[in-house]
């Protein structure tokens, strides 16, 4: 500790003073100030937005840093009250947020009752607006919300008994009757910001949309963001149990996502991801929402061919049509082999309607006549290789 700068005690209190004076505090920065040229604190706090100088950076995370690790490996003996061990790892996740001894200390506060899960929630969001590509923040919000969605059941169903699965350490959804349009019915993010205000953290859905704003969030700052689109697949997954009514939800709004961000991989992969989710659940599709899966293939199949057209010379868009055409062939192979049909009238007909053959040349015949053509290099270069995917890969 004698290593540490002085200053260190005092960057830390005034971080400390800003939390206090604001609780509200909904993004976090640095500023690029290398040297302090005056006589006022380098922690800045203006409408509810906190930054920090870059000069006083350092100083404040080894003090912090150095100080928790210190009692962590038992080298300092002093007695620590829990909101002080909160604080000190507060501040090091601000700086660092790869340091998991930080956080786990946090889950061990936790886990006593000396910080609630919504206080941690409101933390790690506020993390990600400065590192929005933080593994181990995700990986600590997704144990709160394991925490939160375990308490929400237990509340909801008047019972003290563990509802964990037992699987991954991830909470069985069955129990929650999920009512999408009370989380649709919640006030949007604006300007890219993340809605951290939780006064109705009690509520199940309002803290969902919460989620889905923050990974949203994070993929808006940092392209092709494989953690936050993960986190949001998880979210569907473990906190929507995988619900038609939310996959649909979030195809119709991911759509105008993709299509301001379309170079970004990890959105058409989500998509894929709630199309192949769809495929799985096509009988309740059909059944409770009168939509065919055929349909809403042929309808992305489209969305994206539109998209080509429009942006050209884009890897990403190519690959993604790849899977929707991938994936419409199957459909039509196996509805030719399908022999769950009435008569023979309508055989033929099912046949000449899902003629995988006839496919494959509209499809060929499609990109030969329009992007082929294109006077964009890399477009043309794209056109060649997926029709030679489709005669290499597709037809048999």
């Amino acid at each position: 500790m004698a290593s540490v700068d002085k200053r260190g005690w005092r960057l830390f209190s005034d971080l400390n003073n800003a939390f206090r004076r604001d609780p509200e505090i909904d993004e976090f920065d640095f500023i690029p100030v290398l040297e302090p040229k005056n006589n006022r604190s380098p922690v800045v706090l203006v409408d509810h937005k906190l930054g920090l100088e870059l000069w006083c950076v350092k100083i404040l995370f080894q003090y912090a840093y150095h100080t928790l690790m210190g009692w962590r490996s038992k080298k300092s003996y002093k007695f620590m009250e829990p909101q002080e061990l909160a604080v000190l790892a507060r501040a090091v996740v601000l700086v660092n947020p790869e340091c998991y001894t930080a956080w786990n200390i946090r889950k061990e506060l936790i886990e006593l009752g000396d910080v609630s899960e919504m206080e941690d929630l409101r933390l790690s969001a506020l993390v990600l607006t400065r590192h929005p590509k933080s593994s181990e923040t995700f990986v600590h919000r997704r144990w709160v919300l394991g925490r939160f969605i375990e308490n929400h059941l237990q509340s909801s169903q008047g019972s003290t008994h563990s509802t964990g699965s037992g699987h991954d350490g991830f909470v069985s959804m069955e129990a929650i009757d999920l009512n999408l349009g009370a989380a649709q019915n919640q006030q949007p993010v604006q300007n890219g910001e993340v809605a951290l205000n939780v006064a109705a953290g009690s509520d199940y859905h309002s803290q969902m949309k919460i989620e889905i704003d923050v990974c949203r969030c994070a993929a808006e700052k940092y392209p092709c963001n494989y953690y936050a689109w993960s986190q949001r697949i998880w979210l569907i997954q473990h906190c929507y149990n995988c619900s038609t009514r939310v996959i649909l939800s979030e195809l119709q709004c991911t759509e105008s996502w993709v299509e301001k961000h379309i170079s970004d991989t990890c959105g058409f992969h989500y998509r894929q991801f709630l199309l192949n989710t769809l495929h799985a659940q096509r009988d309740q599709l059909r059944d409770q929402f009168s939509m065919q899966y055929v349909s809403l293939l042929q309808k992305e199949h489209k969305f994206v061919q539109e998209l080509i057209c429009t942006y050209p010379g884009h890897e990403a868009m190519w690959n993604h049509r790849k899977y929707v055409f991938h994936s419409l062939h199957n459909l039509y192979c196996s509805e030719c082999k399908n022999e769950d049909v009435d008569n023979e009238c309508n055989l033929k007909k099912t046949r000449l309607e899902y003629d995988q053959h006839l496919l494959e040349q509209k499809e060929i015949d499609c990109v030969q006549r329009n992007e082929l053509k294109s006077k964009d290099a890399s477009q043309k270069k794209l056109s060649q290789n997926y029709i030679d995917w489709i005669q290499r890969s597709v037809i048999k």
